[in-house]
């Protein structure tokens, strides 16, 4: 029996692409699956930021969409600094890196976590987000992300699109998105 506030609950798929706009073509216009909202995200903004427990410094850009019940998310890394993507993928290669699952107790989620498995990156004091290795029992990481309001109604408008998405402009970004 897991020890997680919600055990059984994988929604995220992620996989470490070295081209993202290459990886959504694949994605919307063989697979079916989009649109996706590209965020770019530079961890030198978030305070606390760790990679295997020390400062790091990570810029990449990650998209999402919703594939009926799971999420589909691609992570192009931008920076050239040691990395949990890199971790487990060469660079120039295109491949699955890590489930995402939600916590609604994310500090102790966390704490049972880091007892069994090395915190490799944690996004930051304001974010609750982190990854474990845990690549010797399945093959990927896994990001532990804490669900409150503000990333379920964000996750929950990529859904929305989805549902309405009729293979036009694959490719948005996050304004896009807010824009409606």
């Amino acid at each position: 029996m897991s020890g997680l506030s919600i055990p059984g609950h994988p929604f995220q798929y992620a996989w470490h692409v070295p081209d993202l706009e290459s990886a959504v073509d694949y994605w919307a216009n063989v697979l079916g699956v989009g649109p996706f909202f590209v965020n770019e995200v530079d961890s030198s903004s978030m305070a606390g930021f760790t990679y295997r427990g020390q400062p790091g410094l990570l810029r990449m850009k990650v998209a999402w969409a919703q594939s009926k019940e799971g999420q589909i998310e691609l992570i192009e890394v931008l920076s050239s600094e040691s990395n949990v993507y890199h971790d487990l993928i060469k660079k120039d290669r295109t491949a699955f890196h890590h489930i995402g699952i939600w916590s609604d107790d994310y500090q102790n989620d966390k704490a049972w976590l880091s007892s069994q498995y090395e915190n490799v990156m944690d996004m930051g004091e304001s974010n609750n987000i982190c990854y474990f290795d845990t690549s010797q029992h399945s093959g990927a990481m896994l990001e532990l992300i804490e669900r409150n309001d503000a990333i379920v109604g964000l996750f929950g408008m990529i859904s929305q699109a989805a549902n309405s998405w009729d293979g036009s402009q694959p490719l948005r970004t996050m304004a896009d998105l807010m824009a409606g």
